[in-house]
Parts: structure tokens; C-alpha cells; sequence
């Protein structure tokens, strides 16, 4: 036998004896078990290769070598004879670079995600990266994205609101350092909606069990924020056609004309606000933008001006919901040229696809918008909530946290971000202190999470927050592409910064913006 041929036969005994080692090593997770914890290992199987196909989460993608464990704690029958738990699945790779990622949740949860971490990761996995990566059901195994029949159950609804997450990060990192046998050297946490809330509860609650966060978009007050999304649908319905029994009809308050001329004036006022005219807003403390400008006048009506009926109610919807006493109830909305995206999740002004009102709803609000009744009527939504900004032991523990949001959220109003941003940092010392562990990205155009009909919502926070834990490197700048905005770049800047053209040079290079401060 030629040498080579020798040292080839021996690379492929050596390769089988690896993958044998290491499916034995990931099948014995099987047997593991955890005083005073409730857990099965239900499977632990070795993959050398496996691939993931495309969905409505994401693109399809290669997975690294890896043991794919699931399992479920505190299996139970709750009420109505449901069988309850919290299912998760954990991803370990080979190729295992000490560090431990939680893949948050969406919508009410319910289904146990892959654990790779994609989201907000730069186009490279954080499993491929070498992570490695949980995600869980918080405690319900749902039917449908909005399933919510499991509040019926008094412990799947505490495990929903906060108390899965910390379980299943106990019993994660126990996993991990049981197959790795070392410890995990950090642990970070990225999530948008749901699980950007999630994010936002560890920092608030279990605030030594991570090192870095990364909260998108966060619904953080589910209690009010549904009414925001109810406000502006009402108030769009005040300038709606009425049927034969003199209710709205539904759909969309404006025409294409309409939606057009409120987006192209609202460009012509606020675009050039941060030095070029893109078509993106990234300067929106500046913008002082009112519809009520377009409205015609008395005995006009042209194709540039609007009815003064309509103009008022988009003036209304924006403004969020506010008590008798005027008291805001929930932020209002921000003017972006995405407020006129199309889709599923369409934008403000195509708002009759968002939930909880449904399609074409007509609903009109008959009572006060209480703050006391709300509390009254949905108790069980409070003890979800993250809005404490008492973060000292975060802060003491050395951890990093990012918030980002995008403009055109129709779900939940970016304006709600940056007012607890801003309230947390009064709270922690001032903006300038609080930039030390804590910043917010702003991403115009951008939808709920991701999406838009011209935005940068492809960006690498991961690598952000990692830097920023392990080497002292807080972000200054964070570079965003866009798959609708092919060959354009922007950094995106920490709040209430915002990236200015420079004067010179390509408009559709980041290299040409700074960040600067709002005037």
C-alpha cells in the first residue's frame, strides 16, 4: 500500500472514530438528570451534516457538525386536562467556542424554534459561529402563532411571562458544561417582540445570568400596547366610508394617490433632515411632520391636498391613545415613509391586517381609556411586563445591552423604546453614564423585526454586543444593508445620534456618515 493511500485510510479510521466518539458523548445526554428540576432529555442525537430549509423565519442554511438535544421540564396535566411543560432544544457544536446564546422567542411562543441564532447575527449563524444555542416553548405547545388558550392555565401563563426562560437557562448551561465539561466562558441573549421582552426580563429580574442582551422591538407593555394598535385603527375609521347601517367600511382609509401624497410630503419635509434624500428618515427628532398641512380647503379638492376629515384622523392616529384626564396611555407613532408599506404586516396606514383587530375592522371605542380599568380587566398581562429601570445589579455584574427598533413598526411604536430607554437613563445616572452598558439603534423604515419596502434591516448586533462584553469595544457605529435597498450602506448610530452625510462622496456608503447629535 502506497504511503498516501495509507494516511488517507488512516484519516477516515480517525474521522469514524471521532463521529462515533462524539455521537456517544451526545446520546448520553439522554441520561441526564438535575436535583431538584423536573427534566427530560427526550433526545440527544449526533448530526455530522445537516441542513435547515427555508421558511417564513428565514432562509434556509448549514448547520456545523453538532448534537441536537430536546427535552422538556416540569412536565404536567394543567387545566382542561392539557398536557403542559417546557419543551426545549439545544444545539452544541463541535467546534464549540465557549460561549452560550438563548434564541428568544415571538408572538405568544408556543413551538420550540431551531436553536441556531440568526437573528441580527450578520448573515452568519451564531451556532455556525460556534455558539452554542437554546430556544424553548415557555411553557405551552401552541396551535397557531396567536394561540392563547394556555392562560386558562395559571402556571403555563407565569411560565409564559417570566418564569420558563431563567429554568431553561439553568438547566442549558448545566447541559452545556455536562457535555463540553468546562464551563461556559459567556452568555449572551438576542430576541425581537416577544423576545426582545424576554431579553428585557433577565436584565430586570435574573440580572447575573447574562453577560450581553440584545433586545429588538421589545413588547414590552402588552397591556397597552394592543389599545395603541386599537387606537389607530378607530380613529382611521372617523374618515372611513360608512355602509347602509353607518358603519365603516373596511379597509385602508386612503387610496394609492392619498398614501403617496401624505409619503412624498412627508419626504420633501423631514428626508434631507440627516444630508441626503434617500428616502430614509434617520433623523427624526427634527422632523416635525403634520398631515394637517395636506388638508384642502374649503370648496378645493385636488389630488395634492387631502380631506380635511382624513388628514385629522391620520393626525389622531398617530398621537397614541390618551385618557379623559389626557393622560398618555401609550406612545404615539412615528411619521416614516414605511407607514405605507404593504404586506401581511402592513404599515400605519395599512393597518387593518394588524392583530388583535383583524381584517377590516370597524371596532369604535365606547369607553374611557382608563389606566385602572385596564389593570382591572387584564390583570394577568401586568405580571408580564418589563418596565422596571432599576438596573444596579446588571450594571454591577458588568453586563451590555442593546435595544434596536425599527421606525415603521406598526406593532409595536418605536417611540415606546426610546421612552424607556431615555427613563432608564435618567434613572441610571444620565444618557452619557448609561452608554457605558447600554445603547439604542434606531433603523428607519424598518417593520416589526425586520422588513420594509426601503430599509436597512440586515445588521450584525451580535458581533456588537460580543465585542462590547469581551473586549471593552462599546458599539459607535453599527453598519446596516438591506436586501430592498441593494449597494446602500449605513451605519446606524447610538440614540440620539444619527448618521449625517459628510458632504462628500458616495451617498450610498456608510464610509461618507458620522454620527451626530440632533440640533
Amino acid at each position: 500500500m502506497r504511503l498516501s493511500s495509507l494516511f488517507t485510510a488512516l484519516l477516515v479510521c480517525v474521522s469514524m472514530t471521532s463521529v462515533a466518539q462524539n455521537a456517544a458523548e451526545c446520546a448520553a445526554l439522554t441520561g441526564f438528570s438535575l436535583p431538584g428540576y423536573q427534566v427530560e432529555v427526550t433526545s440527544a442525537q449526533w448530526f455530522d451534516d445537516r441542513s435547515l430549509p427555508g421558511g417564513f423565519n428565514g432562509p434556509g442554511m448549514e448547520l456545523p457538525p453538532h448534537c441536537h438535544v430536546e427535552g422538556m421540564i416540569d412536565r404536567r396535566i394543567g387545566v382542561n386536562d392539557v398536557e403542559y411543560g417546557i419543551g426545549f432544544a439545544l444545539n452544541l457544536p463541535a467546534n464549540w467556542n465557549g460561549r452560550f446564546l438563548f434564541q428568544g422567542g415571538g408572538g405568544l411562543n408556543g413551538t420550540v424554534s431551531e436553536p441556531v441564532g440568526a437573528q441580527v447575527a450578520g448573515g452568519r449563524a451564531a451556532i455556525q459561529q460556534g455558539f452554542a444555542v437554546v430556544s424553548n416553548d415557555t411553557g405551552h405547545q401552541a396551535q397557531g402563532p396567536f394561540d392563547s388558550s394556555f392562560f386558562d392555565d395559571q402556571e403555563a401563563t407565569l411560565n409564559f411571562y417570566y418564569k420558563a426562560n431563567p429554568k431553561v437557562t439553568e438547566v442549558a448551561k448545566l447541559l452545556i458544561r455536562d457535555y463540553y465539561k468546562k464551563d461556559i466562558a459567556y452568555s449572551y441573549f438576542v430576541g425581537c417582540s416577544t423576545g426582545g421582552r424576554e431579553g428585557m426580563l433577565m436584565t430586570q429580574r435574573y440580572p447575573t445570568y447574562f453577560d450581553g442582551v440584545v433586545s429588538g422591538a421589545p413588547a414590552m407593555r402588552t397591556s397597552v400596547s394592543n389599545i395603541g394598535i386599537r387606537w389607530v385603527g378607530v380613529q382611521l375609521n372617523q374618515a372611513a366610508p360608512r355602509d347602509s347601517q353607518g358603519l365603516p367600511v373596511p379597509g385602508p382609509l386612503l387610496d394609492e394617490s392619498e398614501r403617496r401624497l401624505v409619503i412624498d410630503s412627508l419626504l420633501a419635509r423631514c428626508d434631507a433632515l440627516d444630508g441626503t434624500e434617500d428616502g430614509l428618515l434617520f433623523n427624526p427628532k427634527a422632523c416635525d411632520y403634520d398631515p394637517r398641512q395636506l388638508a384642502c380647503g374649503i370648496g378645493t379638492s385636488t389630488d395634492n391636498c387631502l380631506a380635511p376629515a382624513k388628514a385629522d384622523a391620520i393626525h389622531m392616529a398617530m398621537q397614541g391613545p390618551s385618557d379623559s384626564r389626557g393622560f398618555q396611555i401609550y406612545p404615539g407613532f412615528q411619521y416614516d415613509p414605511g407607514m405605507d408599506d404593504p404586506g401581511f404586516i402592513g404599515g400605519i396606514l395599512n393597518s387593518t391586517n394588524n392583530p388583535p383587530e383583524g381584517p377590516g375592522s370597524t371596532g369604535v371605542l365606547e369607553f374611557d381609556i382608563d389606566a385602572a380599568v385596564l389593570a382591572s380587566t387584564q390583570p394577568h398581562l401586568i405580571m408580564g411586563e418589563t418596565t422596571s429601570v432599576m438596573m444596579s445589579s446588571f450594571i454591577d455584574e458588568g453586563g451590555k445591552q442593546i435595544f434596536y427598533h425599527g421606525a415603521a413598526d406598526p406593532w409595536f411604536s418605536v417611540n415606546e423604546t426610546i421612552r424607556y430607554y431615555e427613563e432608564m437613563a435618567a434613572f441610571n445616572g444620565g444618557l452619557e453614564t448609561v452608554q457605558d452598558w447600554s445603547r439604542y439603534f434606531h433603523v428607519p423604515g424598518m417593520g416589526h423585526c425586520q422588513g420594509g419596502e426601503d430599509t436597512l434591516d440586515a445588521f450584525d448586533m451580535l458581533t456588537a454586543i460580543v465585542n462590547w462584553v469581551e473586549n471593552d469595544t462599546p458599539p459607535e457605529q453599527i453598519i446596516a444593508t438591506g436586501a430592498s435597498m441593494p449597494g446602500v450602506s449605513r451605519p446606524l448610530c447610538p440614540w440620539p445620534t444619527y448618521p449625517h452625510f459628510d458632504g462628500s462622496g458616495d451617498i450610498t456608503a456608510a464610509e461618507n456618515y458620522s454620527c451626530q447629535n440632533p440640533e
